[in-house]
């Protein structure tokens, strides 16, 4: 099969769009399938991987990690045609997405989308949290949607937000896999050292990540077990506010701001930890969560509804509730029961398997292969 991937994103960036992304196509090529990806270009990077296609970009203002995509490109214009595609899939409804769904009409080729995330959330990054303005992302994406012929979500909790961007479709659930030939048995099991237990998190450092809320938990459980130490790994537009925080709470000296990771780097920092600590209510799916589980770890969370599709609570992770009190607690829990949390560590990572990339990848051709059937259907 040959697969055009769109999006607004790709590496350096780091994302978990941009893993998504870049897991499928090394499943779908793995298996002996074209896919040329057409994404803006980073500065002074260059591609690696084969068929990447770039568009021209423009640096946009500070808390947004990616490039305005400009959508001029003659090269792509030109080469699109000859690819002889099979199926478009767009990962982002605009700018990359709208080039996307016009080749795709152009060219009479069925495209799917894959919804990866709560859209509406992001316009306070540009200074926009008023109902109206939500409402207005809403309509926008929903009417691109609405033009695929075929909606993917990551999780249970994203197809029920569909009717909210007046989306009236039963998409296909579908997460990001996990590389499991990146995460080793563990060179140690988790909490061996009696005299220093590592707390870590692997993500963006912004607001929707809910750190305040784990430094505050954070500083509650080191008050009663000063073994506890906590690790993000990560950058984002929340770095320096975090930073004073921890000071605030007199816990700066135990807490380590580790930096931006390359997704080759996650299964190391993962290895050295013993607890894996996730805060986030606004995931749409959660994948480095499995990702730690795949990797042996013990984890703790707080509720979130779009988890609850790969975690099974105190079988293979402990659920805390939304208080800060509540979430120590559950931290000091496993950290003084390094047998219980080994045996979650275990179940967790044979959970994690079934998340594999040539599992979900062969759903995913699946879902190719439904879509390019029901469109030549409806050829005249």
């Amino acid at each position: 099969m040959r697969i055009g991937m769109f999006s607004n994103a790709y590496r350096p960036v780091i994302s978990g769009v941009v893993r998504s992304i870049n897991l499928y196509r090394q499943g779908l090529m793995a298996a002996g399938h074209f896919v040329g990806l057409f994404a803006p270009e980073g500065r002074n990077y260059e591609d690696a991987e084969p068929f990447i296609f770039r568009y021209p970009a423009l640096p946009i203002p500070a808390g947004m990690d990616w490039a305005l995509p400009v959508v001029v490109a003659p090269q792509i214009t030109w080469l699109l045609p000859r690819l002889k595609l099979d199926i478009i899939h767009s990962h982002h409804p605009l700018i990359v997405g709208s080039e996307a769904l016009n080749f795709s009409r152009s060219l009479g080729i069925p495209m799917v989308f894959t919804f990866h995330t709560v859209y509406h959330e992001y316009g306070a990054y540009l200074g926009f949290e008023a109902e109206i303005v939500k409402e207005m992302v809403r309509r926008m994406v929903g009417d691109y949607v609405r033009k695929a012929d075929r909606v993917i979500v990551p999780s249970s909790y994203v197809r029920d937000l569909l009717p909210s961007y007046h989306i009236m479709v039963e998409p296909d659930i579908l997460p990001t896999p996990i590389d499991l030939d990146r995460f080793p048995p563990r060179a140690r099991p988790p909490l061996s050292n009696p005299d220093h237990i590592q707390l870590l998190y692997v993500g963006r450092l912004a607001r929707e990540k809910n750190l305040g809320f784990l430094l505050r938990a954070f500083a509650l459980a080191h008050r009663q077990d000063p073994r506890l130490h906590l690790r993000l790994v990560g950058d984002g537009p929340d770095m320096d506010r975090l930073q004073k925080l921890a000071a605030e709470l007199d816990v700066a000296a135990v807490v380590d701001f580790a930096g931006p990771c390359p997704f080759e780097r996650v299964p190391v920092e993962m290895g050295q930890a013993d607890l894996f600590a996730f805060t986030s209510v606004t995931e749409t799916q959660g994948l480095v969560v499995l990702e730690a589980m795949a990797a042996g770890l013990p984890v703790v969370l707080v509720e979130c509804q779009s988890l609850f599709d790969c975690v099974r609570p105190g079988i293979d992770c402990v659920v805390s509730p939304r208080q800060e009190e509540a979430f120590a607690a559950a931290l000091l829990s496993l950290a003084r029961d390094p047998q219980r949390a080994q045996a979650l560590a275990r179940v967790a990572r044979d959970r994690a398997e079934a998340f594999a990339v040539p599992a979900l990848t062969e759903r995913l051709l699946d879902i190719y292969h439904l879509t390019i059937a029901a469109h030549r259907g409806r050829q005249p």
